[in-house]
């Protein structure tokens, strides 16, 4: 008889140190503007690798709008750009009347951010994490017990390094989930365009830091219990100077307060009494799309917050949102429908916790929240994202 409590006793785990139980850890790194397919197009043989090893989306598919700051929080959060607040990289909130921007210090600014960011509930629940950058992770309200502000001048090896270190520190302080931000491919892919002699370079060069953060994390002695997983924010989309609409050229300034433009997509904040002035306005306008919020196509999940303000406006495809008509515009961008191939993102990962050589169809981005909580075995709230639509990449 004591040899079966001794063993059952063992069996549940009861009085191992929390390294004998060899809790998981997870690595979640954003290449920012990486589109889906562009391993179609360049040499990227470390991410091949991931999806060799380890699993692999053909695609996945940001939320609306196609933005930086809306795409990195909802993964952070499990919600669309709706329910969480950051519905563009810039916009205002007319209840406290208030300007987010990425230029200035509302970008943290914890009273815009809403839900619970994957760091945050990890804490919550005895898990310690650490950002090395993540949109919306340096506001210090909640952010995680350890993070950075952001600072692009800082090192992709310094960034890699310092994440190797973080791991090496005593189980006591060590993060079992950690984010780790790249703002490369976006900014080639801005400035010359997504299938550019100069993203050619720029793509394996990014996939090269993947190479080396695996090679890292593979010989720490703790390197089998790390699941990492590498996904990207957006796509991204050609644009020409032939193909642009200056939108507010066909608005008066005494229409409307809050609409900047943040091509190829804005939102506009009619003045009292000129909704139907702008809507007849709009309607003249060739190449875009538009919606009074609450008529944005349910698809999109986007228009019910107040941020959203009274329309909605949409360069169409390969089309841009200019102030003036003398602003020249060329290389790339995204914003547009979350549809649209090229606003597609990627997601591969490996690690314990996840299959080998699996290839899976398309999935929202809304569900790497509650994948990362599965592995980390935390308790999740009311979320848009679904486990169902991601479990088929772990094993059993």
């Amino acid at each position: 008889m004591k040899k079966i409590v001794v063993g059952l006793f063992l069996f549940l785990g009861l009085g191992m140190t929390a390294q004998e139980q060899k809790k998981p850890y997870v690595i979640l790194v954003s290449l920012d503007g990486f589109r889906w397919d562009y391993p179609q197009y360049f040499e990227t043989p470390n991410l091949d690798s991931l999806a060799k090893y380890g699993v692999k989306a053909k695609s996945m598919q940001p939320s609306y709008p196609t933005k930086t700051f809306p795409n990195h929080y909802s993964m952070a959060t499990g919600l669309y750009p709706d329910h969480h607040g950051i519905v563009n990289n810039n916009f205002y909130d007319p209840a406290i009347q208030k300007v987010f921007t990425l230029k200035t210090a509302a970008k943290k600014n914890s009273e815009f951010y809403g839900g619970n960011p994957i760091w945050n509930l990890a804490e919550e629940q005895g898990v310690k994490a650490a950002c090395f950058y993540w949109p919306g992770s340096d506001t210090g309200a909640k952010s995680a017990s350890i993070f950075k502000e952001y600072d692009e001048s800082v090192s992709y090896e310094k960034r890699v390094n310092t994440v190797i270190e973080w791991l090496n520190l005593p189980e006591a302080e060590r993060p079992h989930l950690i984010t780790l931000y790249f703002d490369q491919p976006d900014e080639t892919g801005h400035n010359h365009g997504p299938l550019s002699e100069e993203n050619k370079k720029m793509v394996p060069q990014v996939d090269a830091v993947i190479g080396q953060l695996m090679q890292k994390l593979d010989a720490l002695p703790i390197g089998k219990e790390i699941n990492l997983i590498v996904v990207s924010d957006h796509g991204m989309a050609a644009i020409s100077n032939d193909k642009k609409v200056t939108i507010l050229d066909y608005l008066k300034p005494e229409w409307y307060g809050y609409a900047a433009v943040i091509n190829p997509i804005m939102s506009i904040e009619a003045k009292i009494g000129y909704k139907e002035v702008i809507a007849d306005a709009l309607k003249k306008v060739p190449h875009i799309k538009w919606y009074p919020t609450n008529k944005v196509p349910k698809r999109l999940h986007f228009g019910t917050n107040p941020r959203a303000l009274d329309f909605v406006v949409e360069a169409d495809a390969g089309y841009s949102l200019v102030n003036k008509p003398d602003q020249k515009i060329s290389g790339g961008t995204h914003g547009y429908d979350n549809k649209m191939k090229d606003m597609q993102a990627i997601f591969y990962a490996k690690g314990p916790n996840f299959k080998i050589g699996k290839k899976v169809k398309s999935f929202r981005n809304v569900s790497v929240y509650p994948l990362i909580a599965s592995i980390l075995g935390l308790k999740v709230g009311s979320i848009d994202g679904d486990l169902d639509e991601v479990k088929m990449l772990l094993r059993n």
